[in-house]
C-alpha cells in the first residue's frame, strides 16, 4: 500500500410539548376616547448583508507548484460531488519523507456536518516516476482491477481503495514545466462521471 493509502486509512479510523390550561378571559374596560393621537416614528430595520466568498480562480499549469488547494476550489468539489453542504479546503503540512517542495496535500471537509469529503495529493518533481509509470504503480493500492479513464493527461484511473471501505482512488498526471506532475484523490465512492470530471479538470491544470 502506498504512503497515501496508509495516511488516509489512519484518518478514516479516526423536548415534548407541556400541558397547560387556557387562562380565564379578564373583563375588558374600554379606555376613554381621546381626540389627539401621538404618531410613532417609522423605524426601518438595518439592512443586513451576507458575506460573499470571492470567486475561485484555479492555478493552471503554474511554473512552480507551492500548494495543492489552489488547483481545485471548494465550490467545484461541492458541485462535482453533488452536495448542498458548503465545502472548506485546508492546506495540510508536507510529508517529511518527501523531498521538500515536491509534495503537497489539500483536505476538503463539509462546513457543518461532513468531517471528511476528499483528500488531494499533488506531486511535482523532476526526478520522480513519469506520470504514466506513477499511475500504473498506484494500481497496487486498488481493491480489484482499476478502471482506465481514457484521454486524460498521460494516464488516469479510478478504483476502490483497498485500505478503506467505501473510499475511491482517482489518479492522473502529466509532464509540465520540466516536472513529472501527478494528482491523487481519495474520496467517498461516487459515479464514474464524477471521477472523470475531477481527473480531467486537474490534468488540465497540472
Amino acid at each position: 500500500m502506498g504512503r497515501f493509502g496508509v495516511a488516509l486509512a489512519a484518518v478514516l479510523v479516526l423536548a415534548g410539548p407541556a400541558a397547560c390550561s387556557a387562562p380565564k378571559t379578564a373583563a375588558v374596560t374600554s379606555a376613554p376616547a381621546t381626540t389627539a393621537t401621538t404618531a410613532r416614528p417609522a423605524t426601518t430595520p438595518p439592512a443586513t448583508t451576507t458575506p460573499v466568498a470571492p470567486p475561485f480562480t484555479p492555478l493552471v499549469s503554474p511554473a512552480k507548484v507551492t500548494a495543492a488547494c489552489p488547483f481545485l476550489g471548494p465550490g467545484e468539489v461541492q458541485e462535482l460531488i453533488g452536495t448542498s453542504e458548503d465545502i472548506v479546503a485546508a492546506e495540510q503540512p508536507p510529508d517529511p519523507t518527501y523531498v521538500p517542495g515536491t509534495e503537497f496535500r489539500c483536505r476538503y471537509e463539509g462546513k457543518y456536518r461532513t468531517p471528511w469529503v476528499l483528500d488531494m495529493w499533488v506531486i511535482a518533481s523532476s526526478r520522480s516516476y513519469t506520470p504514466a509509470r506513477a499511475v500504473e504503480n498506484s494500481k497496487r493500492d486498488c481493491r480489484g482491477p482499476a478502471t482506465t479513464l481514457p484521454g486524460i493527461g498521460e494516464g488516469a484511473i479510478h478504483c476502490p481503495l483497498a485500505a478503506a471501505d467505501g473510499v475511491a482512488l482517482v489518479m492522473t498526471g502529466k509532464r509540465s514545466h520540466g516536472q513529472n506532475r501527478t494528482v491523487t484523490l481519495y474520496l467517498r465512492e461516487h459515479r464514474t462521471d464524477v471521477y472523470t470530471a475531477l481527473a480531467r479538470k486537474l490534468a488540465d491544470r497540472l
